[in-house]
């Protein structure tokens, strides 16, 4: 069969053809070009913020050249700043300190050379120290990143001026299942930093909303972890054994070094990452209770098949440098409010538990939460408590030079409850269960041992409120500062409010145990003790 071909439509046909191709080739290379741009994977975070700058911190997936601009409220450039990530872990730390005011509303604008794409985070400049206005914030501990971050959701609703996370946030162990030296490279720093960032409702809350952060032992090595060991407990033949493990010095110093790498820290010694800041008429003392602490076990002592207790001198919970910079600057603290962030529960009371736990029948006895008495007295001996020249010891230095409006944030256990101070010695927030399996201790202290060590409240304490739960702030000016728990469904479940002009009592070391305490003992085990 012939056909008649039209040469003038043919031709038409292929300009029309060449078009198309054109017009899907650029397609293609847009698209190439956006897959492959450079970008943001983890932040932007804001942090070490004041009433006149803050520092921004953001990685990706590779060397990018960028312009950062802040602008206040009222659609004001206050900074620009042209910058680029390092050749090594593609982070960007961005210090933002030009003509910021304080109480101030502030806009960051990241754009990337070669992204079309605009990365945004907001903040607020904290109050001047001559302002005394109303703020709040959150903090809390323990955000295992098995469990979901709802908790964030909520607390995100509270519209904090700050969030401060108290440790227990990278859990490297259980990401990568390693059982021991996990904070093994800066580069594993990087990835533990990375999945906290973009954990979907904390990223959300990070928008908008400042961090400051302290590592725990989580944060660095396997479990309960000082200066040079981590604790050991384990079960040998039906009975307890512990133990302290050494790991290499480097482990310490890719903590710090992670630290300063890739979060927005307050600057303050080099190779140190305890800090201070101020924010308004508060002080907060933000203390590294882990890596220059003594072995927490050292004051035990094995006599044939039972360990006694016996703290050596020294036995010390902050190293001279950490200990000294804590108590100068809490003497020459000008603000109303002074806050003691602990990594670790504080309340000293807690010795009555541990002197409980330790009595002879208990050690290897097995309870109702599989735990034996020695175990949970070892779990025990990373608390303030057990470090007493250094508790005791700034407890007296508070009292004796008047230091009035200490407060004590603390995390790690796993639970959350609050006392007035006449328990803990000066009055305590714990939130240790951001995101977590409630140890519920606080109830079993109450409900089972019979002592009223949380005076205020907590979870399983005339409630069984056990679901991840925050502390909020509320600063009321200098009148009063109100402390609560909060979980993550909105219920407050204890507040406590704390008026102006409370100084510590004078202690002295009692290392007897009392009657009472042996009778809280016989009814929790239900023994006869000998």
């Amino acid at each position: 069969m012939n056909y008649h071909i039209n040469t003038k439509y043919t031709k038409s046909i292929s300009s029309c053809q060449q078009h198309c191709f054109i017009v899907v080739s650029l397609f293609f290379m847009l698209l190439y070009h956006n897959v492959n741009a450079q970008k943001i994977i983890a932040g932007p975070i804001i942090g070490a913020v004041s009433d006149s700058s803050a520092k921004l911190v953001f990685m990706t997936d590779k060397p990018i050249h960028a312009t950062i601009k802040c602008i206040s409220a009222a659609d004001t450039l206050i900074q620009t700043h042209r910058t680029s990530t390092d050749d090594v872990y593609y982070v960007n730390a961005c210090q933002i300190n030009s003509r910021l005011k304080s109480n101030t509303n502030y806009e960051i604008q990241i754009n990337i050379t070669g992204n079309d794409s605009t990365y945004k985070s907001s903040f607020k400049s904290f109050p001047s120290t001559k302002e005394t206005s109303l703020f709040s914030f959150t903090l809390g501990s323990c955000t295992e990143q098995h469990y979901n971050d709802s908790i964030f959701f909520e607390m995100k609703k509270h519209q904090p001026l700050f969030f401060l996370q108290i440790g227990d946030w990278l859990y490297a162990n259980n990401f990568n299942e390693r059982k021991f030296y996990y904070a093994e490279s800066i580069e594993h720093q990087k990835e533990l930093y990375e999945k906290r960032y973009e954990m979907p409702n904390l990223k959300k809350m990070l928008a908008s909303t400042p961090i400051d952060f302290m590592f725990d032992d989580e944060d660095a090595v396997f479990d309960d972890f000082s200066k040079n060991t981590y604790t050991h407990v384990q079960q040998v033949d039906n009975a307890t054994q512990i133990s302290e493990i050494a790991y290499p010095d480097s482990l310490r110093k890719n903590v710090i070094e992670g630290y300063h790498t890739f979060f927005p820290y307050y600057n303050h010694l080099p190779n140190q990452a305890y800090h201070s800041f101020v924010c308004g008429n508060a002080e907060f003392f933000v203390v590294d209770t882990r890596s220059t602490r003594d072995a927490n076990t050292a004051s035990f002592v094995k006599k044939n098949k039972h360990y006694a207790y016996k703290v050596p001198n020294q036995h010390l919970l902050l190293d001279t440098l950490q200990w000294n910079w804590l108590l100068s600057s809490l003497k020459k603290s000008q603000a109303q409010w002074k806050f003691i962030v602990s990594g670790v529960t504080f309340n000293k009371s807690y010795k009555d538990v541990f002197d409980i736990a330790l009595l002879k029948p208990a050690q290897n006895k097995k309870l109702a939460n599989g735990m034996t008495g020695l175990s949970i007295a070892a779990g025990l001996s990373t608390m303030w408590f057990a470090f007493p020249e250094t508790q005791i010891g700034l407890l007296n230095f508070c009292h004796d030079n008047q230091i009035k409006n200490v407060i004590v944030l603390s995390g790690d256990a796993h639970t959350a409850a609050i006392d007035n101070g006449a328990n803990a010695g000066f009055p305590e927030l714990m939130a240790g269960g951001l995101a977590q399996k409630n140890s519920r201790l606080a109830a079993i202290i109450k409900n089972q041992l019979h002592l009223n060590l949380w005076n205020q409240g907590g979870q399983g304490i005339g409630n069984n409120n056990f679901n991840d739960a925050f502390g909020k702030v509320d600063i009321n000016g200098n009148q009063s500062v109100v402390l609560s728990c909060i979980d993550k469904y909105g219920k407050t479940i204890c507040s406590y409010e704390v008026k102006d002009g409370f100084i510590p009592k004078k202690y002295t070391l009692k290392p007897m145990l009392s009657i009472n305490k042996i009778r809280a003992f016989k009814h929790a085990l239900r023994i006869k003790l000998k």
